[in-house]
């Protein structure tokens, strides 16, 4: 029984504290976000911040992390091989996400964000969503490289701009134009 009210004891704790984070970075860089700034905004004493997190760095790499793992579970190597029904409903789904934790996503994807973050989407893209572009027999592996860095930054984009915009369009609506764009927009390549 004090394990269980413990667990939930670090849970709420760290919520608090990833949710802090978040309201913190909307008006700062993660370099000007102190530890005691953290604290402060979270209501809790320094020494269980660094019971569980060594810096804000820290705090920032996990919460990315927490998402990259989430992102994962709607990401299937198989739907995404062509634009096709199935590929739009795997994009909604990620979308879905995304809008679903918006707050977070249009801090972490801004100038305040953290680097790391956006170099570990755009490799989860490349690695899960726009790999078989590798395969193409008709393009060379220098052109191949070209287009999966402007797919992939032309994908997110695409999400920064419709998380800056308040998320206006359905994520069906987004996921459709993201797909044809991804799929037909590099199709002139494939012979």
């Amino acid at each position: 029984m004090k394990t269980e009210k413990a667990d939930q004891r670090v849970k709420i704790t760290k919520m608090l504290l990833k949710k802090s984070l978040v309201e913190l970075m909307r008006e700062h860089p993660i370099s000007k976000i102190s530890v005691k700034m953290l604290c402060e905004a979270a209501d809790i004493n320094r020494s269980t911040f660094y019971a569980h997190y060594t810096d804000q760095y820290d705090l920032l790499k996990q919460l990315g992390q927490e998402v990259i793992a989430e992102l994962k579970k709607h990401i299937s190597k198989e739907a995404f091989s062509k634009h096709t029904a199935q590929t739009a409903q795997a994009l909604n789904q990620i979308l879905e996400y995304i809008a679903n934790n918006s707050d977070l996503f249009r801090i972490l994807l801004s100038e305040n964000g953290d680097f790391t973050f956006h170099r570990e989407i755009m490799f989860l893209t490349q690695q899960r969503i726009i790999s078989d572009i590798n395969n193409t027999p008709s393009i060379d592996e220098r052109t191949s490289e070209y287009l999966q860095c402007f797919a992939v930054t032309g994908a997110l984009s695409i999400v920064q701009k419709w998380l800056q915009d308040g998320i206006v369009e359905s994520t069906e609506k987004m996921s459709e134009l993201t797909s044809k764009l991804l799929y037909k927009g590099i199709s002139a390549f494939y012979s």
